[in-house]
């Protein structure tokens, strides 16, 4: 007996698994929505600020995600910026600037190995990127100010929670 199978049969199976696979993402979408919508509902912030912030969310802890996954990028962003540094203030040659940002890169990596310090790694740069976060999106000045204290402190809270968590996540697949 010979079997065919169509292309719309494989869509149709490539689409079921998306769904099945989209799931934990639509669950952890919700679960974050629903502490920014309650505090939305006992202040009144508008629903376009709600929206605003649950974009802000998925940008950022993409962001987050990505960094966690490869540590590559982020133990090189800040070796660049050491390396940078060392050469802006201290004027020495760009070759010992360079080889001074590959050795912070390499400090990065063997102080992530140790579990004291990946944990003092993960706070530092956690509330270091969620304060970033916080200055470009939500602070007086900038992009979208927030209308009050109290969405501003929630947003710091929920997203550093939020940060932390993906991070300590990626560490359980990364061992």
């Amino acid at each position: 007996m010979k079997t065919t199978s169509s292309l719309s049969d494989a869509i149709f199976i490539d689409s079921v698994i998306s769904m099945i696979l989209g799931i934990p993402i639509v669950v952890g979408i919700a679960i974050l929505a629903v502490p920014l919508f309650l505090v939305s509902c006992i202040i009144g912030i508008p629903f376009e600020t709600l929206i605003q912030t649950l974009l802000v969310f998925g940008i950022a802890v993409f962001i987050v995600w990505l960094f966690s996954r490869f540590q590559i990028i982020e133990n090189g962003i800040v070796g660049f910026i050491c390396g940078w540094l060392v050469y802006s203030y201290l004027k020495l040659h760009p070759a010992f600037c360079i080889l001074v940002g590959v050795a912070v890169v390499g400090a990065f990596f063997g102080i992530t190995k140790l579990k004291v310090g990946f944990w003092i790694k993960t706070i530092l740069f956690s509330l270091l990127i969620t304060i970033i976060v916080y200055v470009i999106f939500y602070s007086k000045t900038g992009l979208f100010p927030a209308s009050d204290n109290i969405w501003r402190v929630s947003f710091f809270v929920i997203f550093l929670l939020e940060n932390l968590y993906i991070r300590c996540s990626m560490r359980d697949r990364l061992d």
